[in-house]
């Protein structure tokens, strides 16, 4: 990423206009695309997009598509969301890549496994295989499970990602390893223990819990300030 920020600040220290801008971002794309460093090549694309306007989303659709594939055929690439508010995105509404997007942000494993039956002949000529998107559609949808509640029985994983009995423990392995939860499992009682799991969407949920956790901190730091002040300390229980 810190080439990329490094040529926006070039951008910007020689007044490069909107359309020079575009012009660069889409060489980056290109240049990194063609060196495998798809990660960057993304990050390329999306400040590409983020310099359409509304009224030119249309313009970029084609960069936005490609936008919309690389994101989900990345392997490390979990949450989506943000994609929904760029501009070239919007203008993609009503078509198929839009609503596989969608579905990567919002729905689960049935949802794409139905997307995929309506639409097979879009899937397949798509620059990410059916297998991959099944795999990432799985590790999203234990992660939606996994914000609901802080057990999943193994029979529930097994109904709802549709995998035999011999492959759940090594697909939660790999769901733990990839970051996307935190938690143990439970062999003997067949169940896995969630502590922690990502936000396929940040929206006014997401914002209030953090808010209410920075209210219970500064709470919390009032408390300690009042205690040093006074001559004794004493940790509020509550405070994590």
């Amino acid at each position: 990423s810190s080439g990329i920020n490094a040529e926006y600040g070039g951008m910007t220290k020689w007044k490069s206009d909107v359309q020079e801008q575009r012009v660069i971002y889409r060489l980056l794309h290109e240049a990194f695309s063609a060196v495998q460093q798809g990660e960057k090549a993304i990050q390329a694309l999306v400040r590409l997009l983020k310099l359409y306007s509304e009224n030119e989303g249309v313009e970029a659709k084609s960069d936005a598509h490609i936008c919309v594939i690389s994101h989900i055929a990345h392997p490390k690439i979990f949450v989506m969301d943000h994609l929904l508010d760029l501009h070239p995105i919007r203008a993609l509404d009503g078509q198929l890549s839009h609503e596989l997007l969608q579905i990567f942000v919002n729905g689960d494993l049935n949802d794409y496994i139905e997307f995929y039956n309506n639409n097979l002949d879009f899937v397949e000529k798509l620059a990410v295989t059916h297998e991959e998107n099944l795999r990432k559609m799985r590790l999203l949808t234990l992660a939606s499970m996994a914000q609901d509640c802080s057990e999943i029985e193994f029979s529930q994983l097994v109904e709802k990602l549709n995998l035999a009995t011999e492959e759940l423990e090594p697909f939660v392995i790999e769901a733990i390893g990839s970051g996307l939860i935190k938690g143990k499992i439970n062999e003997p009682e067949g169940k896995i223990s969630i502590s922690s799991t990502i936000n396929r969407t940040f929206k006014e949920p997401q914002w209030l819990f953090i808010m209410n956790k920075l209210e219970m901190w500064q709470k919390n730091l009032v408390i300690i300030q009042e205690s040093m002040r006074k001559g004794h300390f004493s940790v509020p229980i509550g405070g994590g």
